[in-house]
């Protein structure tokens, strides 16, 4: 079954419209078909989908998780060589104490 929807444009849009139209070879309703198409299958992929990313949030998220794990291991080592330098502290402190002045 075939149907007719008549819709506007604003100019803008109906200029990129026929920009499209041309660079792909394709008639106005062609585009509008096949970006139509597409919308129908992200939203049907999108809601029937468990857990689906769209691959650029998923490269962003993945990117902010290297961020993350990077900044771990940086105040790993900041913790090792804190605790390394506490030890020593620790060390030159029973030293002292070890010690016997006299006057």
């Amino acid at each position: 079954m075939k149907g007719v929807i008549s819709f506007r444009l604003e100019p803008s849009l109906l200029e990129e419209l026929d920009r499209v139209s041309k660079e792909e070879g394709k008639t106005r309703t062609g585009v509008i078909k096949e970006a139509i198409r597409y919308y129908l299958q992200h939203i049907h992929r999108k809601n029937s989908s468990e857990g689906f990313v769209p691959f650029l949030e998923y490269k962003k998220v993945n990117e902010e998780l290297k961020d993350a794990l990077r900044r771990i291991s940086e105040l790993e080592a900041k913790v090792a060589e804190l605790s390394k330098e506490n030890e020593h502290l620790r060390k030159e402190a029973g030293r002292e104490k070890k010690r016997r002045w006299f006057f």
